[in-house]
Formats: structure tokens, C-alpha cells, sequence
């Protein structure tokens, strides 16, 4: 077992040593991550924890996750929770665990027009859920798309342009066209 591997979740990053020149992550589609059956409308009733549930019973659906391995990822998921909140706040919310109950990166998306309390930083209502689940193995693309979701979701313009999707499948199309300008820029660097 490696040093990296021996810490616990905290979050933080290792630093190498700036000699080290470890290679990029391959790129990630949001489209490859998150699929249009798994988005789905999240009623204002619903708390954290059964968003959270419902989210991997979505994943379990379209056949993403093995049904066997679901109760594990839920709590997974809600440990993760209880040692930090992943609602950083302006109506997101990022739950993410790496397992090796799954081989790809893979998510689902709660859409919840009116919001729910899912404890953020901010103390506001989060609108928008992107759960992710990534290969136990793929850190550096796990941290890779974590950051890409982050950064994406913090842009004003996304953001407010997400919060107007009130249909899973606009939501889809969305992210479609984020990944479309991404490999747009990414031709022309």
C-alpha cells in the first residue's frame, strides 16, 4: 500500500515534488458520467438522506451499479455526509464517494426546483445534486471531475442557466453543450 493510499478521506491533496510529472487525466464527458434516465426531479419534501437513496436506486435502474452493492454506496455516501457536508452552497450539492463497487465513473443528477435541505455551507436550499461514484482506483479522475463540476457549477452562467432547467431532459441537453464547448476548447489548446 502507497502513502496516498493510507490516508484517510479528508479531502486533502497530496503535493509531489515539482519534478515529478505525473500525466493529465483523461478527459471526462458529463455526458459519459451522467445519463439521461439518471436525472431525475426531487421533490422539496425530501431530506438528504433520501435524495441521496433515491439517486443511487436511479444508478441501480438503468443498470450502473449492481443492486447488491447499492445499500453499501448509500452508506457510503452518508458517511461521507456526516464528516462534512457536500452542499457547498448556491444550490449545489456534490455527494461523491470512490468504490470499488463500481469499473466507470458514474452519477445521477437530483433536480429539485424548490429546493431541499440537504445542510449546506451557505445554509440555503440546494436546487441541483450531482452525485458521483468513481472506481476506487481512478483518484486523479475522480479529483479531476469533482474540479471540472465544481468550477462548471460555481460559473454564474452555468449555474444560473441550470437552475432554469426544470426538465431532466433539458438538463441533459445542458450538459451536452458544456461538454461540446469543452472539447471545442480543448481542440484549439
Amino acid at each position: 500500500m502507497n502513502s496516498a493510499s493510507a490516508m484517510p478521506n479528508s479531502g486533502a491533496i497530496p503535493v509531489g515534488s515539482p519534478s515529478e510529472k505525473k500525466p493529465a487525466a483523461p478527459h471526462l464527458d458529463l455526458t459519459s458520467v451522467f445519463r439521461p434516465n439518471c436525472i431525475e426531479m426531487i421533490r422539496s419534501a425530501s431530506g438528504k438522506s433520501s435524495v441521496i437513496s433515491r439517486l443511487v436506486q436511479t444508478l441501480v435502474c438503468e443498470e450502473r451499479v449492481e443492486r447488491v452493492h447499492a445499500e453499501e454506496i448509500i452508506n457510503g455516501l452518508l458517511e461521507r455526509e456526516r464528516h462534512g457536508t457536500s452542499a457547498i452552497g448556491k444550490g449545489l450539492a456534490f455527494p461523491h464517494l470512490r468504490t470499488q463497487n463500481v469499473t466507470n465513473f458514474v452519477g445521477a443528477i437530483g433536480v429539485a426546483p424548490d429546493g431541499i435541505n440537504f445542510s449546506a455551507l451557505d445554509s440555503g436550499l440546494t436546487k441541483l445534486v450531482f452525485l458521483t461514484l468513481s472506481p476506487r482506483d481512478g483518484r486523479e479522475q475522480h479529483i479531476t471531475l469533482l474540479s471540472r463540476l465544481v468550477a462548471l457549477m460555481q460559473s454564474k452562467a452555468v449555474n444560473m442557466q441550470l437552475h432554469h432547467q426544470i426538465r431532466p431532459s433539458d438538463v441533459y441537453d445542458y450538459l451536452t453543450d458544456l461538454d461540446e464547448q469543452s472539447r471545442a476548447l480543448t481542440r484549439r489548446g
